[in-house]
């Protein structure tokens, strides 16, 4: 995979880290340290300032962290607590494979040569993969490392 990295001192590129880099060298520059133990708090010092204290100019003077405690939060037993699910309808390619954003990454499950060309379902929960045809006959399953070789639920 290729990366790209910006140009350093390129605020048209990266305003909003440039623009705190200045903060934090201005900061540093008027709080020196003679180790490392008394930088880390100056460090320390700089983010709870700039979170806590300093107001901010887009927020109507209200410092970052005011703003933050002042947003609505997601209650306990919410959406992202429970399982994923979801279905995927789709056709065996000429390999035998069909393609799955699955585990975070892009991944070519092989489904088999006899089923090429043939619609299938994929049901996802979680980290478990279930592959059936059209018809309703299984074809295969993926399940977690945790899970193989244990009753199901």
């Amino acid at each position: 995979m290729l990366y790209k990295h910006s140009t350093p001192y390129h605020p048209q590129t990266c305003g909003k880290v440039e623009r705190w880099h200045r903060t934090l060298k201005k900061f540093l520059a008027k709080h020196p340290a003679a180790n490392a133990v008394e930088m880390q708090a100056v460090l320390y010092e700089v983010v709870r300032y700039y979170n806590e204290v300093r107001p901010h100019r887009a927020r109507n003077r209200q410092t970052p962290l005011h703003a933050y405690e002042g947003r609505d939060k997601m209650p306990a037993g919410t959406l992202i607590d429970q399982p994923h699910h979801r279905i995927r309808f789709d056709v065996v390619d000429v390999r035998g494979h069909v393609t799955l954003r699955y585990l975070g990454k892009l991944r070519h499950l092989n489904v088999g040569w006899p089923y090429r060309g043939q619609p299938i379902r994929l049901y996802v929960v979680d980290e478990h993969v279930t592959i059936v045809t059209e018809d309703g006959v299984l074809v295969g399953e993926i399940v977690p490392q945790s899970r193989q070789g244990l009753p199901p639920d």
